[in-house]
């Protein structure tokens, strides 16, 4: 029996030995592998999503910001048995308003992820916690809002779901406006549902993306909406547009497009009128090119104000080509011509330009390349290499055919006009800062000039001469009572669908406005695309809403009231 039990005690000792060591093997020599395998298990490595930045105008009123949202996903591999598949999908598409057979195939999805349904209202998020559904599982987002809706949404742009920049703003500044996400390491169950945090701090932490302050400012964006969706009403286009400049800074005031869109629901407007047409397509502008060819002629000293010109009672020959003016005029002055609108005053000025000397003071105004303002899809428009040009060329151009260019370019060229002849870069970021210190990053310095597009001098008599066109002229309804403005109309034919000749029922109509006339503050350009109800011509259709546009935002900026007193007597000689 002493053996037996000596045996025994030896056997259980050894056991006991053995258990020993194999505890000693797990609990401290494979102890880290086997830490790492529980953690596998009962814990999530979870992405953290930092703030994408905020969008402000130049007053520091919120255009963009991004609020946390629930987002929900399953993981197929806890949802084995399709009795449970299909009672999750018929419960959960009543909950959240989905189609019971589409979710169903998502629950069947290969892999351990699939999003359900992105960004939901936080009271269907707690519906779906109070299921607890396995496989079923919440996490939060950010979701992109534009408090002010359709205001700002051509310029400010928008997003995807996954917070990437896809128009305007959004996509020009999408590296400075994202964020970088972090991190967190969370407790879980058997069934994968997060039951806390596993640590007091995150693993890494997300960095939020920088705000951006730009130069539009809310209010002027909403004064230049409203009078061009009333002109819209009126005259029915396809598309129009308004774009309102500071003509001492270049900064962008306000740009508008019409047909408007939802910037939080992007997918319900057409891929065309989601585009910025102000950068992204190019026009031949028509007569309201004139006064830069006339600028060129003064400053190359071929003419004066008070140059005449005899302008063959409506129907001028040259070569094979016969060029027609609305109204037959005798000897007009170039003063005249500017007003009154003639195409065959403004071909003879071209013609005393010449190819090269015209082909140069045009890319001057800067047109024919980007302005480089940061709005994503500028296009440089299109003017004809010098070697190209003919004399039927100089005698089109000056009238605003032959050359194609965006409105933006339009309105910095004759922004040029109203600041003494200096062609400024256009602005619309002001600042960007840390989101969360508010330490400023990038800040405008003012205006940056790009060079000297004619002498402050032939600037000062172009805008007499484009005053004489508000006051006597053919942009008479942009007059105001208030303040001297300086314009010209423009109604051009626009090219045929197939790009063969031009159209004889569809126009751009435009109206290009400054003032007060004496020393411009802001400049303004409306344009309408093909109107279908009532006149097309410019001087009608544009030139009311542009002055309008002026007026009100003269005052708004608390210009004081400066009527045309400018003496006319020496533009009229």
């Amino acid at each position: 029996m002493r053996l037996r039990a000596s045996i025994g005690a030896g056997l259980l000792a050894l056991i006991m030995l053995l258990l020993a060591l194999r505890l000693a093997k797990l609990q401290v020599l494979d102890h880290d592998y086997y830490r790492g395998l529980a953690l596998q298990q009962q814990t999530i490595r979870r992405a953290l999503a930092g703030r994408r930045g905020n969008i402000y105008d130049s007053r520091g009123r919120l255009l963009a910001t991004s609020v946390r949202r629930w987002s929900v996903f399953v993981d197929p591999s806890q949802m084995q048995q399709p009795a449970v598949r299909r009672a999750t999908a018929v419960v959960l598409a009543h909950v959240l308003k989905m189609d019971a057979r589409a979710l169903l195939e998502k629950l069947h999805g290969p892999g351990r992820f699939a999003w359900i349904r992105r960004q939901i209202p936080d009271a269907d998020a707690e519906r779906v916690r109070r299921l607890g559904l396995p496989g079923i599982h919440l996490e939060r987002e950010y979701d992109r809002h534009y408090p002010t809706g359709q205001l700002c949404a051509h310029v400010v742009g928008f997003t995807d779901v996954d917070g990437r920049g896809l128009g305007g703003i959004e996509l020009e500044l999408d590296r400075i406006l994202r964020s970088s996400p972090g991190r967190e390491l969370v407790l879980c169950d058997v069934a994968r549902r997060v039951v806390r945090s596993a640590g007091d701090e995150p693993l890494l932490e997300p960095a939020d993306g920088y705000d951006v302050y730009l130069t539009i400012d809310a209010c002027v964006q909403n004064i230049a909406r409203k009078e061009l969706l009333s002109t819209v009403k009126q005259y029915a286009p396809e598309a129009a547009w308004a774009i309102v400049l500071d003509t001492r800074t270049g900064a962008l005031l306000a740009d508008v497009d019409w047909p408007l869109f939802d910037p939080e629901e992007p997918g319900r407007s057409s891929p065309a009128d989601l585009k910025d047409r102000i950068v992204t397509d190019a026009y031949e502008f028509g007569s309201v090119m004139k006064p830069l060819a006339a600028a060129a002629a003064l400053e190359a000293g071929l003419v004066t104000p008070q140059s005449t010109f005899y302008c063959h009672r409506g129907a001028w020959k040259v070569g094979r080509r016969t060029i027609h003016d609305v109204h037959p005029y005798g000897t007009l002055t170039v003063s005249e011509i500017i007003a009154k609108s003639s195409n065959i005053g403004i071909g003879q000025i071209g013609l005393l330009l010449g190819p090269e000397r015209f082909y140069q003071s045009q890319r001057r105004f800067g047109l024919g390349e980007p302005t480089g303002i940061h709005i994503p899809g500028e296009i440089s428009g299109i003017i004809r290499p010098l070697r190209l040009w003919t004399r039927d060329s100089v005698i089109s151009v000056a009238f605003g055919q032959e050359i194609a260019t965006t409105p933006i370019s339009v309105a910095f060229a004759f922004a040029a006009l109203a600041n003494g002849g200096v062609l400024l870069r256009p602005q619309i970021v002001s600042r960007i800062v840390e989101s969360g210190s508010g330490q400023s990053v990038y800040e405008w310095s003012g205006p940056q000039v790009r060079w000297r597009a004619v002498s402050e001098h032939t600037a000062g008599l172009v805008l007499q001469m484009m005053q004489r066109v508000v006051e006597e002229g053919t942009g008479q309804r942009a007059k105001l009572k208030e303040y001297a403005v300086a314009g010209k109309t423009g109604t051009a034919s626009l090219l045929k669908p197939d790009g063969r000749g031009y159209s004889d029922s569809r126009y751009l109509s435009s109206f290009v406005g400054t003032a007060p006339a004496d020393s411009p503050r802001v400049l303004v350009l409306v344009s309408l695309k093909a109107p279908r109800k009532g006149s097309y011509y410019g001087g009608s259709v544009a030139a009311p809403a542009c002055g309008q546009i002026l007026r009100q935002t003269l005052k708004y900026l608390k210009v004081p009231p400066r009527p045309a007193g400018m003496d006319l007597a020496e533009a009229r000689r």
